[in-house]
């Protein structure tokens, strides 16, 4: 049931250290953690980005089956790269079954769970802020870093407002889609059994309203934004102007240790 009623880079409400965090400093951290993660070169290395993993699982007090959760939501994903990366990285040791002699290494598999790892770290940091922040929140930070490309005449407002809609947009559409879903199955049609050509015609059941779904819901939004005066170009006021607070400030030190770790790795 939990699987169910959580959305794939959807908010979760609460009151951890990691909730109150500036979004610009959470938006830095998370930069900061992928670049050690993907710059590790040695498995071993991984201790302290797995250490600052379950140190940001804790911090969130969202419960385990949360992560478990977002993590089952990218299985195939992962589990397509340690197959591939397995199978094509075949240089090293061969692996031994008894007398017979596999085409597959030792290294081979030892870089794919190594990619895996870091994929899986990757994405555990980046849930860690979608499921702390709010969509808002996160576009506020990414206009206050991205606010040297005005020199450029680039419109940062109206850039970071498209991308809150995208962001505001991910979660609506996947429930949608799922309820779409659960109503077709409710009616007897069977989306996992079947050849190919019957899968995809079935899918077509559930394609097609929802694209008409996306296509209303955008009408609505237009109208609604409109209706309170929404005007592009124009300049807005802020209703809530983030600050730093003392969290930001240790947290800022973890930042730098990271990054002062990057340069020395």
């Amino acid at each position: 049931m939990l699987s169910k009623e959580i959305t794939l880079g959807g908010y979760l409400p609460g009151d951890s250290i990691i909730h109150r965090l500036d979004p610009r400093t959470k938006l830095l951290g998370l930069c900061v953690l992928l670049a050690i993660v993907f710059l590790v070169s040695e498995p071993y290395r991984l201790i302290f980005p797995l250490t600052l993993a379950g140190a940001v699982i804790l911090l969130t007090r969202l419960g385990w089956r949360v992560w478990a959760n977002g993590l089952m939501k990218f299985k195939l994903m992962l589990l397509v790269t340690l197959v591939l990366n397995f199978v094509w990285d075949s240089d090293g040791t061969p692996i031994q079954l008894l007398n017979f002699v596999s085409p597959f290494s030792y290294e081979g598999l030892e870089n794919a769970l190594f990619l895996v790892a870091r994929i899986a770290l990757a994405i555990i940091f980046s849930l860690a802020l979608t499921f702390s922040t709010l969509p808002w929140d996160i576009v506020k930070g990414l206009q206050f870093f991205l606010g040297p490309l005005r020199m450029f005449g680039i419109s940062v407002g109206e850039t970071s407002l498209v991308l809150f809609l995208a962001l505001r947009f991910v979660p609506l559409l996947q429930e949608e889609w799922r309820r779409l879903i659960e109503a077709q199955e409710s009616r007897g049609i069977d989306f996992g059994s079947g050849s190919l050509s019957n899968r995809t015609r079935r899918l077509m059941a559930v394609i097609i309203p929802s694209m008409l779904l996306a296509f209303r819901k955008s009408e609505e939004l237009s109208t609604a934004m409109s209706a309170r005066g929404f005007r592009p170009g124009e300049k807005r006021t802020e209703y809530r102007t983030p600050m730093f607070s003392s969290v930001d400030a240790y947290a800022g030190i973890i930042i730098v240790v990271g990054i002062l770790g990057i340069v020395i790795y």
